[in-house]
């Protein structure tokens, strides 16, 4: 399994999440259930980054999710491999709670890597690893909810 951690992403992540905040939010229906908080991203600062560190891959879905405390969600531990091959998690909190990242499991859904959030930073896996929120429910409201760009990177074909 291969991880990856970059710190100080954005150049100026204070504008970047202000224009996310900006914009709307939708809700998506999706075979595994209904996802709310969703903001469809196009080619933005994190996309195009991802294109340079990784050209070998493309992108198959780009979106930040914004996830208030109470807010229900469709699955805790899951994995993303129908949607690519690696996931990309930017962290947009300046601050979290306690312990708040993202957690690895093997197959038996024990923990094998907690990786601790930190504002602009991004989070980089396979995207078949069984994965989840370091903590069970979500946080905040308003603008000091949960909030995370997600992108789906796919092996090009060659």
């Amino acid at each position: 399994m291969i991880t990856m951690n970059f710190f100080n992403v954005l150049a100026d992540p204070d504008a970047y999440v202000e224009e996310i905040e900006s914009g709307g939010w939708k809700v998506i229906e999706a075979e595994a259930g209904e996802f709310r908080g969703i903001q469809e991203r196009g080619m933005d600062e994190l996309a195009e980054l991802a294109t340079v560190l990784f050209p070998e891959y493309e992108i198959t879905l780009n979106f930040v999710r914004k996830s208030p405390l109470h807010q229900e969600e469709p699955h805790y531990i899951h994995t993303d491999d129908m949607h690519g091959d690696r996931t990309v998690i930017l962290y947009l909190n300046k601050t979290y709670p306690e312990g708040y990242g993202t957690t690895l499991y093997d197959n038996n859904e024990t923990p094998i890597l907690i990786n601790q959030a930190q504002y602009n930073s991004a989070f980089i896996f396979e995207s078949n690893v069984k994965h989840s929120r370091n903590i069970k429910l979500n946080f905040g409201s308003q603008n000091d909810a949960r909030m995370v760009q997600v992108l789906f990177l796919k092996l090009k074909d060659e």
